[in-house]
C-alpha cells in the first residue's frame, strides 16, 4: 500500500500504574510484529498523561529524525474528550511548533465487532442462568456521547446473548457510580454477578472496580461475584488497532460503523424476518 506518512504514532492514555504503561508497550511491540509485514514505516509510542514519553516529547525527537509527515492513532475504546479534544489539542500545538510537519489523525477502536467478540470470549464460562447478571462498567466521561456509546455496546451485548441483565456502571466521573449499578443488579434479582470492565489496561481504576465489587460481594453472602479481565492484549484487539493504522494511512475512518450490530441479536428475536404487529397489548385508537 502505498505509504502517507514518514512514522506511526500510537497514543495510550497513560496510567499512574506502571504495569499499565508497560501493557501498552507491549501492545506497540505486537502492532509493530504485525505492521512490519505491510508497511516500512516506524511505529513509535507516546502517552497523554501520567507517563512518559509524552506525546510533545515523540514528536520531537521525530520532527529531529526529519519526519514530516505523522499518522497519529488514539489507542482508546471510546470517543471521550481525550480522543476529541485533549489529544488533537496536543497534536495541533504540535503542527504551530514544527510548521514543516503534517499530521492526520486517526480513529479510536470505536464499534468494532472483535470487541464484541473479546468480550463473549471473556463470559464463556459463566452460563446464562435466570439469576446471573452482567454489569458493564466503563471509566465514565463528561462526554454524553461517549456515554451513549457505552451504553450501546453493552447494549448489544444484551442482544448479543440470553443474559436476563445487563445493566452499567461508570467508575468515574458520571452515574451510575459502581457501588449504585452493583446495588440496582442485586435488587433487580442476580446473585450471580459477572463485572465487566470495559478497559484495554490494568491501572488505577480498574483495580478499583475490582476492590469496590469485592467489597459488595463481602457484604453480600449470598452473591457469588467476579470480574473479567482487561482486554488490550487480546489478539483481536491488537488487529484493530492495526486496522487503524492501516485507515488513517488510507485517509478511511470506520470507527462509528455500526451495521454489523444488526446480524447480532437474531435469537432475541426468532421471528424478526417479518414483522409481526401483535404485541401482548391492545391498540386502542
Amino acid at each position: 500500500m502505498s505509504e502517507a506518512a514518514d512514522a506511526v504514532l500510537l497514543i495510550g492514555h497513560g496510567s499512574r500504574d506502571e504495569e499499565g504503561s508497560r501493557q501498552f508497550d507491549e501492545m506497540v511491540k505486537q502492532v509493530e510484529e504485525i505492521l512490519k509485514k505491510s508497511l516500512t514505516i516506524p511505529i513509535y509510542r507516546a502517552f497523554l498523561e501520567f507517563a512518559r514519553p509524552r506525546i510533545d516529547e515523540t514528536i520531537h525527537e521525530l520532527v529531529a529524525n526529519g519526519v514530516k509527515n505523522l499518522a497519529a492513532v488514539p489507542v482508546m475504546l471510546l470517543d471521550a474528550g481525550h480522543k476529541m479534544q485533549d489529544i488533537p489539542h496536543e497534536l495541533a500545538h504540535a503542527a504551530q511548533t514544527y510548521s514543516d510537519l503534517h499530521i492526520r489523525y486517526g480513529d479510536h477502536l470505536g464499534f468494532h465487532p472483535d470487541i464484541m467478540t473479546v468480550i463473549l470470549n471473556r463470559l464463556a464460562s459463566f452460563p446464562a442462568d435466570p439469576d446471573t447478571g452482567i454489569l458493564f462498567v466503563g471509566r465514565g466521561s463528561s462526554d454524553p456521547v461517549a456515554n451513549a456509546h457505552f451504553y450501546q455496546m453493552s447494549r448489544m451485548l444484551w442482544e448479543r446473548t440470553e443474559y436476563a441483565l445487563v445493566e452499567n456502571a461508570f467508575i468515574g466521573i458520571t452515574f451510575p457510580s459502581l457501588p449504585q449499578g452493583l446495588q440496582r443488579i442485586y435488587q433487580l434479582g442476580a446473585r450471580k454477578i459477572i463485572v465487566v470492565p470495559y478497559f484495554l489496561f490494568t491501572g488505577a481504576l480498574f483495580k478499583k472496580i475490582e476492590r469496590v465489587s469485592y467489597e459488595f460481594a463481602a457484604q453480600h453472602p449470598d452473591v457469588k461475584l467476579s470480574v473479567t479481565q482487561y482486554f488490550g492484549l487480546e489478539e483481536e484487539i491488537i488487529q484493530i488497532v492495526a486496522q487503524r493504522v492501516h485507515e488513517v494511512l488510507r485517509g478511511e475512518h470506520t470507527a462509528y460503523n455500526v451495521e454489523w450490530m444488526r446480524h447480532l441479536a437474531v435469537h432475541r428475536y426468532p421471528s424478526s424476518h417479518h414483522h409481526d404487529h401483535h404485541h401482548g397489548h391492545a391498540h386502542h385508537h
